[in-house]
């Protein structure tokens, strides 16, 4: 009794402990880093604030359903409608905008260890419930610091989102899978339907490993089968999803298609026209270099750049914005319990082992066939596959040694090796980084459009350099611009795409050089060193 008081006290202590680190991970130092919000977030923030006010976008479109026009780029719509009514209640600011994926990646953390420990509980251990706590505690630990998810977790991304919906979906799944009962079926289903409305790369992935839960349930329960779970989830799906299905050959699907897929590279196809011209063009060399097996090569080339030794551990993604470039998507810890990790699946046999390898792959699947890879945000959604193998990885090795005070040594021994490795990724992030990539992040708009808007009616024109992107919608950000105004303006304002090239008496131009600029007008343009100039014409 008095054992499992203490191990009862223990644990509450480790949870303030963890909770304490989530908070000063998510929230310490906020404005510092990232430095300033990326013109993404922004364009999340208006739209949702214009929506809270107006229940239409800045474009004037009435609650879109599937997707906001934003920059002409057709956004998911779920995070606007997340993000609104804090908007309404924050006001329009950098913390509101923010706040709702900080509070996901802290609900990502937990779904990601009530996964381990549901694994651990029910597939893994049957029935071994401390085994079972020791992996969910483990796997919060790591969760809470893994330098991925710290990357996202801390400024507004919609992947960040979406990954919370499938891992609790796949929570709910598994729930479904051990109680049979209809409602875990029903809330699973629902969880990874919307997921799909809030990041494009799920409206792939998400509709196939659906197929990959429902096989794992027959497979599990093939002599009890719940018809009417599967009945109420499979209409339910169909309903959520097919506006998003229907989407995926309008307008906004197809603008995403031609933005981001490979199959949109000319210089493929091109080397593969060279190539068969180099041969002759004979028939074998129409087979051997044909545009489809270059395309092939390129998708399996792109999903193996995922599992690369620096992408993991050296570097990250090469987006400044997606990785601080000093660290990898990991601690080089972690390579040692991975490796571990891969004899834990051998040793275990099980079709379990085949549903987490099938999450997996097709998180990162729908990357392979995009530009700019390997892509830390676009396989966000597998990132928790990863940390659960990490947690187990860490109890194969730890379950090598018998003795139970050595295991409790190496324990402490492993949480402090991490805190180390924490503190180095901790302080480069808050630090070190901003400073380094404060212009990946759009920093000094701020400053800038709020000078605008105080001297602007001094000025017959004032024109505004893009060079740093989305002056506008910085404008209107900071400045808070009415939406009414804006979605007025919009029906005769210039565009590049969904991006206005004028508002009131602001030109948005891309170079002063071709300019025919009026007189008393100010030319606002960013010097040698990436600070914004104020230039009045007379």
């Amino acid at each position: 009794m008095q054992l499992n008081k203490k191990r009862n006290y223990l644990s509450l202590a480790f949870l303030v402990f963890i909770l304490f680190l989530i908070l000063l991970t998510r929230f310490a130092y906020l404005q510092l880093s990232p430095p300033s919000p990326y013109w993404e977030e922004v364009a999340l923030g208006y739209d949702a604030y214009s929506i809270a006010e107006t229940l239409r976008d800045h474009h004037g479109h009435f609650l879109p359903l599937v997707a906001f026009e934003s920059f002409g780029d057709f956004k998911p719509s779920l995070y606007f409608y997340v993000l609104a009514p804090f908007v309404k209640i924050l006001g329009l600011n950098v913390l509101a905008v923010r706040l709702p994926t900080i509070l996901a990646s802290i609900l990502l953390i937990f779904g990601v260890a009530v996964l381990a420990k549901t694994l651990a509980l029910n597939f893994y251990y049957k029935n071994q419930s401390k085994l079972a706590n020791y992996i969910f505690y483990l796997a919060l630990f790591l969760s809470t610091i893994s330098p991925w998810l710290l990357s996202f977790s801390r400024s507004a991304w919609e992947s960040t989102l979406a990954t919370t919906l499938v891992v609790w979906g796949v929570n709910f799944w598994l729930f479904f899978v051990v109680k049979n009962q209809t409602k875990w079926a029903v809330f699973s289903t629902f969880l990874l339907s919307l997921s799909t409305y809030a990041y494009h790369a799920n409206r792939v992935s998400v509709p196939l490993f659906a197929l990959c839960l429902i096989f794992f349930y027959w497979r599990q329960n093939k002599v009890n089968l719940n018809y009417k779970a599967l009945l109420i989830s499979g209409l339910s799906a169909l309903i959520i999803f097919t506006p998003v299905a229907l989407s995926l050959f309008g307008q906004s699907g197809q603008q995403r298609i031609a933005e981001t897929s490979i199959f949109n590279d000319l210089s493929i196809i091109e080397a593969s026209n060279e190539q068969i011209a180099s041969h002759g063009k004979t028939f074998w060399s129409r087979l051997i270099y044909h545009r489809y097996v270059f395309f092939t090569r390129e998708v399996v080339l792109n999903f193996a750049s995922h599992f690369s030794f620096s992408y993991l551990f050296v570097s990250g993604d090469g987006n400044p914005r997606h990785s601080i470039q000093s660290f990898g998507e990991f601690y080089y810890l972690d390579l040692i319990f991975f490796i571990f990790a891969l004899f834990f699946l051998f040793s275990k046999r099980n079709l379990i082992n085949l549903l987490l390898l099938a999450y997996l792959m097709i998180m990162i699947l729908p990357a392979a066939f995009t530009k700019a890879v390997p892509h830390a945000l676009r396989t966000l959604s597998a990132w928790p596959v990863f940390m659960v193998f990490l947690t187990f990885g860490i109890w194969q090795m730890l379950n090598l040694f018998k003795n139970i005070k050595t295991r409790k040594f190496l324990t402490i021994g492993i949480v402090l090796l991490y805190s180390f490795f924490f503190a180095n990724f901790f302080k480069q992030l808050i630090f070190v980084y901003p400073n380094q990539y404060k212009q990946e992040w759009q920093f000094g708009y701020e400053a800038m459009v709020k000078e605008v808007a105080r001297v602007q009616n001094n000025y017959q024109k004032v024109y505004i350099s893009r060079e740093q992107g989305r002056p506008a919608m910085y404008y209107f950000f900071y400045n808070q611009i009415d939406p009414k105004i804006v979605q007025d303006f919009a029906q005769h304002a210039k565009k590049d795409q969904g991006e206005f090239l004028n508002f009131a008496n602001l030109e948005f131009v891309d170079k002063f050089d071709q300019l025919d600029s009026q007189k008393n007008s100010l030319l606002v343009r960013l010097k040698e060193d990436k600070t914004w100039e104020f230039y009045e014409v007379k």
